[in-house]
């Protein structure tokens, strides 16, 4: 079954660690950067009124995350224009499609500070009368929305360019799931590395972008990890680390990059296979544990090595999804 991260279960994502991109301390608490993304909003069909906006927008987990009346000023007076209004006593955010928006002062002002701090929302949010469920973020004290939940929820166009890095928001149009051209294709190497440290944060993905990063990671880890060459693999291993690299040459990482992803498990019977690595707006990698009945109790490390196509930029954050399927 698949394991998404929920309103309610975000606040204890560190401890689950089902999505990681980035480490915390506070489960509540959430890193947040300034968006790199070029954001474009019209609202004609043939988009002649196309224009770039820089309202202050934050990635929180590689998604891009905009002030609620920020967007709903971009879209006023489009055919997807909606109202927000906040009651205070009952800590209620309510939507209403359809209608004008009445801005309040502050709308499209100010700059996306460089590193924030994002604290799960304890408002509740209603669209149409009806409650929304939406992972929503406080940032200074304003209440800071995934796009695609809005655009989902209020049937506005989003769309976005991984070329060009560029966010398109339209009132003209209705909300379509992606296509599924992001998928990557991919060759994949899962070499189990032993051990149990207290304090890692699994999945945790990191994206090598050269033979010198890998080999740097190999000597900063080669004492957390048995990265050690296997003479000989039985049925139930899998050949050392220092095999599985050799391959990742400086000519190799001319046109491809690796990510690796370092799961934790509190079984060695549990084995892993790659389902899925998409690229677009939100970079992510799926891994499949499959889980026998029985098991043994002995904890488990593995590198789970994942090569593909030179696409991303350094520093780009990729999600781990962990999926489950009994064998």
């Amino acid at each position: 079954m698949k394991k998404l991260i929920s309103l309610l279960s975000a606040l204890v994502l560190c401890a689950a660690s089902l999505t990681v991109t980035a480490f915390c301390t506070d489960p509540a608490v959430f890193p947040a950067m300034a968006t790199n993304n070029t954001i474009v909003v019209s609202n004609s069909a043939d988009e002649p009124d196309a224009h770039v906006v820089s309202p202050a927008v934050y990635k929180i987990d590689g998604a891009n995350y905009f002030k609620l009346r920020d967007v709903a000023m971009l879209l006023n007076g489009s055919e997807r224009q909606f109202a927000v209004a906040y009651d205070d006593a009952e800590k209620n955010v309510s939507i209403t499609s359809g209608k004008p928006y009445e801005a309040v002062g502050g709308e499209l002002t100010g700059t996306a500070a460089e590193h924030e701090s994002a604290i799960l929302t304890n408002n509740s949010v209603t669209i149409d009368g009806e409650i929304a469920a939406m992972t929503v973020y406080k940032i200074g004290g304003a209440n800071y929305f995934r796009l695609r939940d809005l655009g989902r929820a209020l049937d506005f166009h989003v769309g976005y360019d991984d070329e060009t890095k560029t966010v398109f928001l339209s009132g003209a149009r209705g909300y379509e799931e992606e296509d599924g051209s992001g998928k990557l294709p991919f060759e994949a190497q899962i070499i189990r590395t032993d051990g149990y440290h207290d304090g890692v944060i699994s999945p945790k993905v990191t994206l090598i972008n050269s033979a010198e990063e890998l080999n740097r990671y190999y000597e900063e880890n080669r004492a957390l990890y048995d990265f050690s060459h296997k003479e000989t693999v039985y049925a139930d291993t899998t050949i050392g680390f220092a095999d599985a690299i050799e391959m990742y040459d400086d000519a190799w990482f001319r046109d491809h990059q690796l990510i690796l992803v370092l799961l934790e498990e509190g079984s060695g019977s549990v084995r892993h296979e790659v389902t899925g690595v998409r690229g677009g707006e939100m970079p992510e990698v799926t891994v499949t544990r499959l889980v026998p009945e029985v098991g043994t109790d002995d904890m488990a490390e593995w590198h789970i090595l994942i090569g593909v196509d030179r696409l991303f930029e350094p520093g780009t954050e990729i999600h781990a999804t962990v999926e489950e399927r009994a064998v």
